[in-house]
């Protein structure tokens, strides 16, 4: 730290030397990406993808089951198929939710 006083009808001027990169500097910083519509639609498309990749997988393992069943473990099926119908129940019920709002907020005068 470096403390100056050429011109006492100015003050003092304080400079500090930062070492650390968390402490606050004077660069100008880059601006934030506020993008939040975007990035909730990319949120929403990535989990219905996730759902449908779960349910997916749960057809395979049925189908494979069905036609070689020596080649899978019926614990995978079963595993399998409950995973797939708890993503569509939650996704079911998340899809009722988001309606029942819109829905409130259309009503609202």
């Amino acid at each position: 730290m470096k403390i100056t006083n050429d011109n006492p009808s100015v003050g003092t001027m304080v400079n500090l030397r930062t070492t650390d990169p968390l402490h606050f500097s004077s660069k100008q910083q880059r601006p934030i990406d506020d993008d939040v519509a975007g990035s909730f639609g990319e949120m929403l498309t990535a989990a219905l993808s996730k759902v449908n990749n779960i349910q997916v997988e749960s057809d395979k393992l049925t189908q494979q089951m069905i036609h070689a069943p020596e080649s899978v473990d019926i614990h995978s099926v079963m595993i399998a198929g409950q995973k797939a119908e708890i993503a569509i129940s939650f996704t079911k019920a998340v899809r009722d939710e988001v309606i029942r709002g819109y829905r409130e907020l259309m009503n609202m005068r």
